[in-house]
């Protein structure tokens, strides 16, 4: 019995174990140890800690094929943004933590299929984005355009992640979602009609943070025929009381 255990602990000696894992906790390790830098304002070296991850992530993946080359795409778009902002002396220290944040979520991401981190900024993003439909519902648009811009800016430090973890087609729907928001951010607040537009995403944010990897979604046609529908509606609405107003206008006599 003592020979065949000893056997078998000599043959396990000879099996080269992957350094996956220990790959992505020292990745994860380092940008931990970024973000504690950039709270104390250490940007010096921050930045310094960031080049030693781009070339460790380099040897990881290079010997353990990490990651994908579309998920290394993403990777690289969030690090080059981390990297700008620590070398930016106009940023703000929340900005470059922010964006570093936005690296470290993205790595996980990447390692952590079940349970990313990312999932725990729901109420980051959800409580603009209901303050902001809120404020859509009451027409008032200051309120509307300062709670958007809150919400646009949590999303993006989960975007990289999403880009990851999410199906193409959810993706896709999300950028439909965020590109109405963005061009006619104008004119949503002056239109009741668009209110539905919000919901639709609001059902899709949450299903997002609920279950991200679900496929059962409406299908991406579906989501551009009803955008494009209330984009129409939204514009026909805005120029109707344009006209209406024009008209109340000629009808007051001059003086």
């Amino acid at each position: 019995m003592k020979k065949c255990i000893f056997l078998i602990c000599m043959l396990l000696s000879f099996i080269p174990f992957p350094t996956y894992a220990a790959g992505w906790t020292d990745l994860n390790g380092l940008l931990d140890e970024t973000l504690q830098f950039v709270k104390q304002k250490e940007y010096e070296k921050a930045q310094k800690l960031l080049e030693y991850f781009a070339e460790q992530f380099k040897d990881y993946n290079k010997e353990d094929k990490l990651a994908s080359p579309e998920d290394i795409r993403a990777i690289s778009v969030a690090f080059d943004k981390a990297f700008t902002a620590i070398q930016n002396e106009d940023m703000s220290e929340n900005e470059k933590w922010e964006d570093i944040l936005a690296l470290r979520l993205v790595i996980d991401a990447e390692q952590a299929k079940l349970q990313p981190l990312w999932m725990d900024r729901e109420q980051a993003v959800m409580k603009p984005f209901d303050r902001m439909e809120t404020a859509m519902k009451q027409e008032n648009d200051e309120e509307f355009q300062y709670e958007l811009n809150l919400f646009l800016n949590e999303l993006s430090i989960i975007y990289p992640s999403l880009t990851i973890d999410l199906p193409h087609e959810e993706l896709h729907r999300l950028n439909a979602h965020v590109s109405y928001l963005e061009e006619f951010r104008n004119l949503i607040s002056q239109s009741p009609q668009a209110q539905g537009q919000v919901e639709v995403m609001k059902e899709d944010l949450q299903r997002i943070f609920s279950n991200p990897t679900d496929k059962y979604q409406p299908s991406l046609m579906w989501v551009m025929n009803t955008t494009a529908t209330i984009i129409l509606i939204t514009l026909t609405y805005v120029g109707w009381r344009k006209y209406k107003g024009d008209r109340e206008k000629k009808r007051i006599p001059s003086k």
